[in-house]
C-alpha cells in the first residue's frame, strides 16, 4: 500500500514506429485475433486492427505487440456508470 502511494502506476501506451505497442497496466481481452486486438484498458476501450498482430510478451500487466501494417487505432472513454 505505502509502496503504492510513492509510486503510482498509472495506465500507459507506447507506440514505437507502428512496429511496437506496450499497453502498461491492467488490461482485459475482449477480443483478440491475428489481425485485431479489442481490450479495455483503466477507464477506456482499445480497438487495434493490422494486418498482422503477434504477441511478443504478456503479462498480468503488461501486453506488448508486433504489429504489422497499422490499419485503425481507436481509444475511446468508456462512460461513467
Amino acid at each position: 500500500f505505502f509502496i503504492k502511494q510513492l509510486f503510482p502506476l498509472h495506465a500507459s501506451i507506447m507506440i514505437d514506429n507502428f512496429d511496437d505497442i506496450i499497453l502498461d497496466y491492467e488490461i482485459s481481452l475482449l477480443r483478440l485475433t491475428d489481425t485485431e486486438l479489442v481490450c479495455s484498458y483503466n477507464h477506456y476501450l482499445l480497438e487495434i486492427k493490422a494486418d498482422r498482430l503477434s504477441i511478443k510478451s504478456m503479462s498480468m500487466e503488461r501486453l506488448h505487440l508486433q504489429v504489422d501494417k497499422l490499419l485503425h487505432f481507436k481509444l475511446t472513454r468508456k462512460e461513467s456508470s
